[in-house]
């Protein structure tokens, strides 16, 4: 055969090399189809031995446009023909008033849900064929919002309630809104734990949605598919089937011999891919002996191909299961090398323009050596930093992967950042935690001075995920080690400086820390302040709240008032920066009202936090305002507005699972109802928010729940439980360090006492 030309593996046809597909595949998908899909136009070889699956999809397909929703697994060994099965299913759907929408586990490795990232991106990003269902612009900013995360002031709730936001956004904008779908996952296997999980409620919510989701899996998968799931198993063709196969794909049918056909279904035994290259390398050198396994006719192949096909192979052989296609053209030097490796059955294109192994290199065949290896990865790489922007963010995993490999951790360690921040904006702070310990590790092995730079970021990034995952103190310990790295060695810019102040002393204020939260505001006065105005305003108004959890409402609304001041002059902004410093001041004016006697203006300041938090997108503030806006009422003996805020607080917590805030709303609640005179309902509010915060083991909340539930059980007449409840109150508060809980509880027993 010509070293310029090569064959088709699907239907034997030779071509000359640089073309860029089989002259016999067909055009590919029309313009106008309702079709999602990402594999060019392909030769098909011929389908056989799969007409009883091919038999029950369509009859599921039924199930499906009747509004019967449906999941199928496609289990399978690699070369079984699930991808066979599969085009011809989407081929009769697409043609029947289906949409499809196609995507691959290999889509973006190492992000989080990235098939899904590829799938809404197709339809958000691109223009989407006629007749295929866009993102309506509500769910297209909920998940904007998932795809880049959103700074938060203060602790966040919890992340299993953020969680059930973003699935719920995710489903809606995956179900059909107008024809049936067919939503295809292919190689699942590859697939990870928030795409199973994402998987897992879309298959709860199938029952009456005309949506059918097909899964391609090989027996390796990690997952197992879900139980309402109907699971398919495609395995090797019997001896008819496979000479079938046989007499389908041959071209030249006079020229095999019945030796050599024996030879072929003997070696391929079974096996419809290692059948198709054997005949393709009969065909390519009739008089060679037909290898006895499938592993052995790939290497004789891979021996086969022209030189240049054989060193992309080479070149790529250090690339992993997935990678862009314009990597590898960068590899191979253009696009023409590539055509026979796609068309000769190496090569598949899979989601997002990459490509994916369909046959692994032969092991021993154009292996690289040892000492030629870091080299290789180094090209990798730079292949992969030469892509766009968007491109190279999101291959943060397989750039980190080929830094290290080339032995140059220093450069992998950007990219290990980014890929943490994936993990973080898909509210996964577990994994990214795992990222930011690692190339902590890497961070200790560069030179002091690179060292001490990337360690003051990684644990900044670390407290971060700290606060996302509702670990104050934790994050409190990361910062407090980040800034004590401002102070040694190499100075960082003082607008860094200031962030990583401000940030502590938030969680410092959110940890009941008040006098820390002072002192941390005179260090930054001396030091850093200056030059973030934005951040010296925030930072007033946290010590403006430090100050009325202390009772020195003067000095804090002193401080507010300067900080106003110092707003006024600073440059507007629009965004939920500017948004969120509004929020702070206008709670700390509102606490500094309420501890001066003044409900009524107080519930007007809480009512702007309401309407700053909403722009800034903080739903954890939003949430405070309300519970604040409850308080304000209650003292304000406007007990139904009271019970109203509390409610709409309640409810917004329970919504995103945020435990501490519903136990401080049940501390309100209990307080509203002991000075309305209901003990009763006092102590039903006490009890629920009591359990909560044994479930967070907060000593603090625990001694106010304690001592209202003590106060409400006083006004029933229960002495002695009364007297328990302020008993544990003190202890709680006297192992928090909490002065101000403790003397409400000494108070309420010295009460106690005197009923007695």
């Amino acid at each position: 055969m010509n070293p310029a030309s090569g064959s088709c593996v699907a239907c034997g046809a030779r071509f000359l090399g640089g073309v860029l597909a089989c002259p016999r595949s067909a055009a590919g998908v029309p313009r106008d189809a309702p079709v999602r899909r990402w594999a060019p136009g392909l030769c098909h070889p011929p389908l056989v031995g799969r007409v009883a699956v091919l038999k029950r999809l369509m009859g599921l397909a039924e199930d499906v446009r009747r509004g019967l929703g449906r999941a199928v697994w496609l289990m399978g060994e690699a070369g079984m023909g699930k991808t066979r099965i599969k085009d011809a299913f989407v081929e009769s759907l697409a043609s029947d008033g289906f949409e499809v929408w196609e995507g691959s586990g290999l889509a973006l490795p190492g992000a989080p849900a990235g098939i899904f990232r590829e799938l809404l991106d197709a339809t958000r990003a691109l223009s989407p064929p006629a007749g295929t269902g866009r993102v309506s612009s509500a769910d297209a900013e909920r998940i904007q919002r998932f795809l880049e995360g959103r700074e938060r002031q203060g602790i966040p709730a919890s992340l299993a309630s953020e969680r059930t936001a973003l699935f719920d956004s995710l489903c809606h904008a995956l179900m059909p809104h107008r024809r049936p779908r067919l939503l295809v996952l292919e190689d699942w296997q590859h697939g990870d734990a928030l795409s199973h999980a994402l998987v897992e409620e879309l298959v709860s919510r199938l029952s009456h949605t005309p949506l059918l989701l097909l899964a391609l899996q090989r027996p390796s998968g990690t997952a197992p598919a879900p139980l309402t799931a109907e699971v398919l198993t495609v395995g090797r063709l019997g001896p008819a089937e496979s000479a079938a196969l046989l007499e389908g794909r041959l071209r030249n049918r006079g020229t095999l011999t019945p030796a050599a056909r024996v030879a072929l279904l003997r070696g391929s035994a079974g096996h419809p891919l290692h059948l198709l290259h054997a005949v393709t390398l009969h065909e390519e050198q009739s008089e060679r002996e037909v290898p006895l396994t499938g592993e052995a006719v790939y290497a004789a192949r891979q021996a086969l191909l022209p030189p240049a096909q054989r060193e992309v192979l080479r070149a790529a052989s250090v690339l992993g299961p997935s990678f862009p296609r314009a990597v590898l053209v960068a590899l191979a030097g253009g696009v023409g090398p590539l055509a026979l490796l796609e068309t000769g059955g190496w090569l598949r294109s899979v989601a997002g323009g990459r490509y994916t192994w369909a046959v692994e290199p032969a092991p021993g065949v154009d292996e690289l050596p040892e000492a030629e290896l870091p080299a290789a990865h180094r090209r990798a790489a730079e292949a992969y930093e030469a892509l766009p922007e968007p491109l190279r963010q999101r291959a943060c995993m397989e750039l980190t992967r080929q830094w290290l490999s080339a032995e140059e951790s220093s450069r992998a360690l950007p990219y290990l950042v980014s890929l943490a921040g994936w993990n973080l904006a898909a509210l996964e702070p577990g994994p990214a935690m795992a990222v930011y310990r690692f190339a902590l590790g890497l961070a200790n092995a560069l030179k002091p001075d690179a060292a001490r730079e990337w360690q003051r970021r990684l644990w900044e990034y670390m407290g971060d995920a700290h606060r996302l995952a509702g670990e104050p103190a934790e994050a409190d310990a990361a910062w407090h080690t980040a800034r004590k790295l401002d102070d040694e060695g190499l100075a960082s810019p003082a607008g860094d400086r200031a962030r990583r102040l401000f940030k502590r002393a938030s969680v410092v204020l959110a940890l009941g820390r008040y006098e820390e939260v002072l002192g941390l505001d005179r260090e930054g006065r001396r030091d850093c302040l200056s030059a973030a105005p934005l951040l010296s305003v925030s930072l007033d108004a946290l010590s403006a709240l430090a100050l009325s959890a202390l009772g020195r409402f003067e000095e804090a609304r002193a401080r507010i008032v300067l900080a106003r001041e110092q707003l006024q002059q600073a440059v507007r902004e629009d965004g939920p920066a500017w948004a969120g410093v509004e929020a702070l001041l206008h709670r700390a004016m509102g606490s500094v009202q309420l501890g001066l006697g003044f409900p009524e203006a107080a519930a007007s300041e809480f009512a702007q936090v309401l309407r700053w938090s909403e722009r800034a997108g903080d739903t954890w503030e939003h949430s405070t305002a309300l519970l604040n806006l409850g308080d304000a009422y209650s003292r304000a003996g406007d007990r139904e507005r009271a019970a109203h805020f509390f409610q709409l607080a309640l409810e917004l917590d329970s919504r995103t699972g945020d435990r501490r805030g519903m136990a401080y709303t049940h501390h309100g609640l209990a307080l509203l109802h002991t000075r309305a005179g209901a003990p009763e309902l006092a102590k039903e509010d006490a009890l629920r928010g009591l359990q909560l915060a044994s479930m967070l083991e907060d000593r603090r909340l625990q001694s106010l729940l304690r001592c209202v539930l003590g106060r409400a059980q006083l006004q029933l007449g229960e002495l002695d439980e009364a007297g328990r409840q302020l008993q544990l109150a003190a202890r709680d508060a006297s192992a928090a360090g909490a002065r101000l809980e403790l003397l409400q509880a000494e108070a309420c027993l010295r009460v106690l006492e005197a009923r007695r």
